[in-house]
């Protein structure tokens, strides 16, 4: 169907039932700005952008009148795992719902997908930032109907990733090295400006992150340029943020150095085909950021330590079994994992130092084997130590909530567990795109976390859930059962021990070393 908005002409379909009984609409594929290869986004409604996405008076820009959306999810070049490997793999990352194989790929997919009610009522507004080096805003896990018919207008945002969006690129004297910031900063103001045209309230919207989305999500927060764009923030399975500062001269002998590898030079790296960007041999990732400008103008540490953010509410947290994803004996000896009694110490010992006797300590009578103890050893700093951290920090200067998710989606009989991501299919309500069984607890707990978090959403607190006290640090758990508790946070007493060290960058960089 064609609908008219302030916007223009869209193409949408009807995807629910709103909470008035109405439609739940479905709009896909709306352009917020248009990019050359390595360059800045330039936002729609820029001299020369219109609101389709493309150049004015280019041949692609549609006559006037047409749709300015695509009505189809759109995802930049992106390699994928053929499916019969995962038969073999059984690896939940790389079940359907996480794969963006129903999208058309281009690099003319920097563009927003909205889900709301249209009922005329503004209706509270989640932006919702993805995460990892792979995927886009329209994989089936984050379909936005769900909660749309809960009352919200759901927005997804596809920003550059890979080498489009993270390739460092140097160009004479300036570097370009995650332009996927200001694909997601162009997106956020293209929301608060336009998104009540489509029923949303511009002054109540969230902003959400899962994994790197959740570190993207936490450096939008962290920029004094973001002020009034949002109004609530959900940092979902993410890390500790790790800007360093920009060395142009490491940058440009890094990139010098690709492009030798590759055979290629800079001007036919700008003119390779779209296609063929994901099979280049990049540099090993880190996960850090590089601090360049224009996006990043302070210190997002310091902005951090200072307080000097918008006090807006915040929920953080994590699921039970993180890193789930490498507990396959396939991965045991890559992630260099100890199999053997006899090998733990030294392992140990080497990720860890002399902080490791103390950890495997505390997790051992929580650990199910030898393997399992050093996956939670991994999940304790990495994960539930960040969001400790965060939580800190934040409720130095605002509310704070705090989560600790179990909710076992029953892929491959549950066997991964509560593994990373397992709380957004829960929350959106997708459980049944997964083809996977449903039972009453996991109704149970999508219908708590759905409950509590709908109502942060829109109120920017949750009844009957205490805020984060750094001197009495609990949060929620939601349990596999469908109950929800208050608790202690677990091992905070262990991780507060360990604040100040660099325990946690040297896990994660032997992670993406081996990974």
């Amino acid at each position: 169907m064609i609908i008219d908005t302030e916007l223009g002409r869209l193409i949408a379909q009807r995807a629910g039932r709103a909470p008035d009984g109405g439609d739940v609409l479905q709009i896909l594929g709306i352009p917020y700005a248009r990019a050359e290869r390595f360059r800045p986004p330039v936002p729609v409604g820029a001299p020369g952008v219109e609101a389709s996405g493309k150049t004015a008076g280019s041949p692609a820009a549609p006559p006037t009148g047409e749709p300015i959306n695509t009505g189809y999810g759109t995802c930049f070049p992106q390699r994928l795992v053929p499916r019969a490997v995962n038969l073999a793999l059984r690896h939940f990352q790389l079940r359907p719902e996480w794969q963006p194989r129903g999208d058309v790929a281009g690099e003319d997919s920097l563009r927003v997908n909205v889900w709301t009610p249209l009922d005329g009522a503004p209706r509270p507004v989640l932006v919702f930032i993805h995460g990892g080096d792979c995927g886009s805003g329209t994989l089936p896990v984050y379909n936005g109907a769900h909660l749309a018919g809960r009352g919200v207008v759901v927005v997804t945002v596809t920003y550059r990733i890979g080498a489009f969006g993270h390739l460092h690129v140097v160009d004479g004297g300036t570097a370009s090295c995650d332009r996927a910031l200001l694909d997601q900063q162009a997106a956020l103001r293209w929301v608060h400006e336009h998104i009540g045209a489509l029923g949303g309230d511009p002054g109540n919207i969230t902003l959400m992150g899962h994994c790197g989305g959740a570190q993207y999500a936490l450096y939008q927060a962290l920029n004094p340029d973001n002020a009034g764009l949002f109004h609530r923030l959900i940092l979902a399975s993410g890390q500790r943020a790790v800007p360093v500062p920009l060395d142009l001269d490491a940058e440009r002998r890094a990139f010098a150095a690709f492009l030798a590898d590759n055979r290629l030079t800079r001007e036919e790296l700008g003119a390779l085909p779209a296609g063929r960007l994901p099979r280049l041999r990049l540099p090993r990732a880190r996960l850090v950021t590089v601090m360049e400008r224009p996006f990043f103008c302070v210190d997002p540490l310091a902005v951090l330590r200072e307080g000097r953010f918008p006090r807006v509410p915040v929920l953080v947290g994590t699921t039970a079994d993180e890193f789930s994803m490498i507990e396959m004996p396939l991965w045991y000896g890559r992630m260099g994992l100890a199999t053997r009694g006899r090998d733990l110490g030294r392992r140990v010992r080497e990720v860890y130092g002399g902080h490791g006797r103390r950890i495997a300590a505390a997790l051992r009578r929580e650990a199910d084997g030898l393997v399992d103890l050093q996956i939670r050893m991994m999940e304790l700093v990495v994960f539930h130590g960040a969001a400790l951290d965060l939580m800190k920090s934040f409720s130095r200067f605002t509310a704070v909530h705090g989560y600790r998710f179990e909710g076992v989606p029953k892929v491959y009989g549950g066997r991964p567990g509560s593994y990373h991501g397992a709380e957004i299919a829960f929350f959106f309500g997708n459980l049944d795109r997964m083809r996977i069984p449903v039972t009453e607890e996991d109704a149970a707990v999508a219908g708590a976390v759905q409950r509590d978090w709908l109502a942060f959403i829109r109120d920017g607190a949750i009844p009957g859930r205490p805020a984060f006290d750094r001197g009495d640090p609990r949060l929620t758990r939601y349990r596999a059962d469908g109950a929800v508790e208050t608790v202690a946070f677990p091992h905070a007493d262990l991780l507060g021990d360990l604040e100040g060290t660099d325990l946690a960058a040297s896990v994660v960089d032997s992670y993406m070393r081996r990974r």
